[in-house]
């Protein structure tokens, strides 16, 4: 597909596509005013954190833009990358096949307006085209909400054989920034409670003056603060799912963005100046994302993460400006215990309607059903918790035999 930019008129609507980070920048001034009217702007629809994004993919990604006006006016604008996107076809832990079919990504957060069904119609019919005329083997929705229209339209536009038949469905939890400590754990039962200090107490006691916690948030404290991450996450089970922290040229220019839009908020816990645990947030508006957490396996009885999470939830309650903390995609356990609103979304797959494309779809329906169907099976057994509790045992035991 070759690049190029354009404008399109269509149903009395006016469609501008952008396709080089020279060109989105004109459109700058539109595209901060949308994301601020937005009632949560998320920061990954940050024109500056999607820059960054495109610029870390070393030329394996383009910018997509579209925006639409009516009557001058803007009403919609879509954040999309064209990538090779990698789809893997797994049954459980194992991975049977992967593909990389040419995806039209939509970004989190990234369908910016307030949009009526009648435009949500029209955004879907005009993405399905780009799939249909432009070389485009799929459309990818990050992480859509579920009560929103664009994904119900998303469940009921696309034919059988093109669209996602079994989509993944998270819930994603968020907390009210308490004003202070003694706040947040009010709202905790007794027994929680006496839990959550009692972590403090006891790792001050068995190290004592020599637990420190530093928060990193300039560029300057990037090569520190991504060195002490990185020795972490190496020993983690996350490391060898390849999903732990990762010091590589994208992870940098993410971090060095946030760093100078004075977003970052990279907490280390250091017992005896050795790197225990870390928290990567990020401090967008009115909300504090957290990104990314980890915490080495030899002190696990001690509960490092906890005593960081409530270390820099301290911090937080400090800050006036943040209303909400975001703990990101995905369920979990302290995510349901500390969090207090909860929406359901899913990540949402539309297919061409071309021979290959309808065949990754087959495969893929075909792996997930027999994955639904296994799971219900292991968790009628009582088996699930077990078998991902091994799962993670041997995946943390080979990271530390391939790096310690």
């Amino acid at each position: 597909m070759t690049k190029s930019s354009g404008t399109y008129l269509q149903d009395n609507l006016e469609v501008i596509v952008e396709r080089t980070s020279e060109d989105i920048q004109t459109l700058r001034p539109v595209w901060e005013e949308m994301q601020a009217k937005e009632p949560y702007p998320v920061i990954n629809a940050d024109i500056d954190r999607f820059l960054s994004v495109i610029e870390a993919s070393n030329d394996r990604m383009e910018p997509y833009i579209i925006l639409i006006k009516q009557n001058d006016q803007p009403m919609a604008m879509v954040l999309a990358r064209l990538e090779m996107r990698p789809i893997k076809f797994e049954l459980g832990y194992k991975t049977l096949l992967s593909s990389k079919p040419k995806s039209l990504t939509i970004e989190y957060g990234g369908i910016l307006g307030q949009l009526d069904e009648n435009l949500c119609s029209f955004l879907m019919e005009k993405l399905m085209k780009i799939s249909r005329d432009s070389g485009v083997d799929l459309i990818f929705f990050n992480h859509l909400r579920t009560d929103s229209s664009i994904f119900q339209l998303s469940r009921k536009i696309p034919g059988v054989l093109i669209r996602d038949n079994f989509p993944k469905f998270e819930k994603h939890w968020s907390m009210s920034a308490p004003k202070n400590l003694d706040q947040f754990y009010k709202k905790r039962s007794k027994n929680h409670r006496c839990n959550l200090k009692r972590c403090i107490r006891t790792l001050e006691k068995e190290y004592p003056n020599q637990v420190q916690i530093i928060t990193y948030t300039t560029e300057d404290d990037l090569d520190e603060a991504i060195k002490a991450a990185s020795q972490i996450s190496c020993s983690t089970y996350q490391h060898g799912l390849g999903c732990g922290f990762i010091d590589n040229p994208r992870t940098r220019i993410l971090l060095t963005t946030a760093a100078r839009q004075n977003w970052l908020r990279m907490s280390i816990l250091f017992i005896n100046e050795e790197p225990g645990a870390f928290q990567i947030g990020l401090k967008y508006g009115k909300q504090y994302f957290m990104e990314q957490i980890g915490f080495a396996p030899k002190w696990g009885r001690l509960e490092l993460g906890t005593v960081l999470f409530l270390k820099v939830l301290e911090q937080i309650c400090a800050d006036p400006d943040i209303e909400f903390v975001d703990f990101g995609f995905g369920d979990a356990h302290y995510k349901r215990r500390y969090g207090d609103k909860q929406w359901q979304e899913a990540s949402v797959y539309i297919f061409a309607p071309r021979p290959y494309p309808i065949f990754i779809n087959m495969l893929l329906t075909l792996t997930s059903g027999l994955n639904i169907g296994l799971e219900y099976i292991l968790k009628k057994m009582g088996l699930i918790g077990w078998i991902k509790r091994r799962w993670r045992n041997l995946l943390q035991k080979r990271s530390f035999e391939r790096d310690g």
